[in-house]
């Protein structure tokens, strides 16, 4: 049981307030007889005093009577403390109470020798042979004359009961104060570990592939922030699972294609080796150009793979943006005349360099103007382009083709998207260049932007750093 985190925060904090509430209880109590007892000193020598001036009178006239009438017809005589009051040679003279002295016996006891000899006393203790009591001795005085003194005394019994009785209501107060206690512990307990018991579940439905299980966060402290980092965190593998099924269902749709025809190829060659020449050359060169077809994925595959997982490696060194486009542009020659589209390059006549991987740039350059040229009809224009902006040097790539429509945008360089499938399959594209372009621009700390209009064309920009 007590390795749930519920039941040892419980037991923490149990261990830390029982002692203590049990240190307080007993502090208390002392406390409350130290307090008590003291009150009940106060109190009896303040009544010896009140008795001792009332004796005054008697004892001055010679009349003991007097005083004897007094004591007994005082309020509360009856269930008040002992009393007994003498004269100045310490003989009883007036009593009441059953632990008094009897009337004419001689009071041998401290108390009244002090109180005789001026002084006034409270204590605690045993008096002459009698059973331990609260006492008080005042002395009678009359024109600064000791006449006698009055003793006053309450049997600790009583004391005790009272103390008894305080005790209890410690008790009773403590043990209410750890039930109480115990309710917020487990209250507390359960507020904390439930949550982090909900989630410790839905991490073990995570790890057993149920993507969709999320957390409630219900509050805003530590415990909600965390479930609703877990909660991200979910929704983050649930994202990276469903692209890691749509990659695999979109790689091998790509494969399919050109394995499917390279089978075609093979059993046709077949039929015709040795028997028609002619149709042997086409079909070896639909061989041919299924195998570069899927060689092409293949080298894609792997470029993305490198790129994505941070193990390709760039070489960053200072470059010149117009040597990058010319050598870019230059095997593009031959293509553009043969599409009967125009290429045209134009770049300031100083630039300033910049920190780049000069073979990966050019990748992603000819990545771009290979798309432009797919995508520009005959007698349409593709412009590569360079300019500086806010120490950054911008390439662009612009053509005249039929433009991205703009739900297609956001989504333009995911892996495997074509804008328009149909086509991009009968020219070969896997729908992977935009996707490892974006990737190796931002290995190299640049940025790749796209602006288009349908039916207006198409503006590829990358943004690279300048060096220095």
């Amino acid at each position: 049981m007590f390795q749930r985190i519920r039941w040892k925060l419980l037991a923490t904090y149990l261990i830390v307030v029982f002692p203590t509430l049990i240190f307080l209880g007993v502090h208390l109590t002392r406390q409350f007889e130290t307090a008590y007892a003291d009150q009940l000193k106060a109190d009896l020598l303040e009544l010896a005093r009140v008795i001792a001036a009332n004796a005054a009178d008697g004892l001055s006239s010679g009349n003991p009577e007097t005083v004897r009438r007094h004591l007994q017809d005082a309020r509360g005589a009856a269930e008040g403390p002992a009393v007994f009051v003498t004269d100045a040679r310490g003989i009883v003279i007036a009593a009441r109470g059953m632990s008094a002295p009897a009337v004419g016996g001689e009071a041998d006891d401290p108390s009244v020798r002090a109180a005789l000899e001026g002084r006034e006393l409270a204590a605690v203790g045993r008096v002459h042979g009698r059973e331990e009591a609260v006492y008080a001795a005042v002395a009678v005085q009359f024109h600064g004359r000791v006449l006698g003194a009055v003793h006053v005394e309450r049997p600790l019994t009583y004391l005790h009961a009272q103390i008894q009785h305080l005790r209890w209501v410690v008790a009773w107060a403590t043990i209410v104060a750890l039930l109480m206690a115990s309710g917020l512990a487990l209250l507390l307990a359960r507020s904390i570990a439930g949550p982090v018991q909900e989630m410790q579940v839905v991490a073990s439905h995570l790890a057993a592939g149920r993507l969709g299980e999320r957390v409630p966060a219900r509050t805003r402290d530590e415990l909600g922030d965390l479930a609703r980092s877990l909660n991200y965190m979910a929704s983050e593998l649930e994202r990276i699972d469903s692209l890691r099924r749509q990659f695999v269902a979109d790689a091998s749709h790509e494969l399919r294609t050109p394995v499917a025809n390279l089978a075609v190829a093979v059993e046709a060659l077949k039929a015709v080796v040795g028997k028609d020449e002619g149709k042997a050359a086409m079909v070896t060169t639909d061989l041919e150009r299924e195998v570069e077809r899927l060689r092409r994925l293949v080298e894609d595959l792997l470029d993305l793979s490198l790129v994505e997982s941070g193990e390709v490696r760039l070489n960053l060194t200072q470059a010149a943006p117009a040597d990058l486009v010319l050598r870019a542009v230059q095997p593009f020659r031959p293509r553009t005349d043969d599409a009967g589209v125009t290429l045209t390059v134009d770049l300031p006549s100083r630039l300033p360099p910049v920190k780049a991987d000069a073979d990966r740039t050019i990748q992603v350059l000819t990545n771009l103007l290979d798309n432009a040229l797919k995508h520009t009809p005959r007698g349409g224009q593709v412009v590569v382009s360079a300019a500086e902006r806010r120490g950054h040097v911008l390439l662009s790539v612009a053509d005249t083709g039929p433009g991205i429509p703009e739900a297609e945008l956001p989504h333009i360089f995911d892996r495997f998207y074509k804008v328009d499938k149909a086509r991009s399959s009968a020219r070969g594209g896997a729908g992977l260049g935009l996707a490892i372009a974006k990737r190796l621009v931002e290995a190299q700390g640049g940025i790749i932007m796209v602006e288009s209009q349908e039916g207006r064309g198409a503006r590829f920009v990358i943004a690279l750093p300048r060096a220095g």
